[in-house]
């Protein structure tokens, strides 16, 4: 079990590859944890996690990177391994987070990921990659549009 330090736009993220875990000293200062999603997320194909701060050192934040088409992140994983990431790497990725919403029209709960859209972290160039992103914007239930756009609905493959 390892978790690297990785910098992203000048900020410092906590980069967690396919098969680490989140670090047990840090769990009491995480907020947005969950164990059942975070087992979920681990060996997602499009996703890595990351643990984030804003401004203070505590607390940490959990989130991921995503991308839509995967890229290769089994290669992204040894590069961070190396410490031979670059911001290239991170080029097409957006940040989001495991949240719980409820459909305006049906009411259907869906576990997702939303786009973080107020993290510093690819702020500069988040209209850009939204653009690029394949962003879901319709209930999985009753295909109502969403308020807020998601990345992945969690629990379906």
């Amino acid at each position: 079990m390892c978790a690297y330090q990785i910098e992203l736009q000048g900020r410092s993220v906590t980069y967690l590859t396919a098969s680490d875990e989140v670090p047990e000293e840090a769990m009491d200062d995480i907020v947005g944890f969950d164990f059942f999603d975070d087992q979920e997320l681990r060996d997602h194909p499009r996703l890595r996690r990351i643990l984030m701060t804003l401004v203070r050192p505590k607390p940490l934040f959990y989130g991921v990177l995503h991308w839509s088409d995967g890229g290769d992140l089994v290669a992204l994983d040894h590069k961070v391994r190396r410490g031979t990431e670059g911001e290239e790497d991170f080029a097409v990725a957006v940040v989001a987070e495991p949240r719980t919403i409820v459909c305006s029209n049906c009411q259907a709960q869906l576990r997702v990921l939303a786009l973080d859209t107020g993290q510093a972290i690819f702020s500069s160039t988040l209209p850009e990659r939204m653009r690029k992103h394949q962003l879901r914007t319709s209930c999985t239930v009753c295909a109502e549009e969403l308020s807020l756009p998601i990345v992945e609905f969690l629990g379906q493959k």
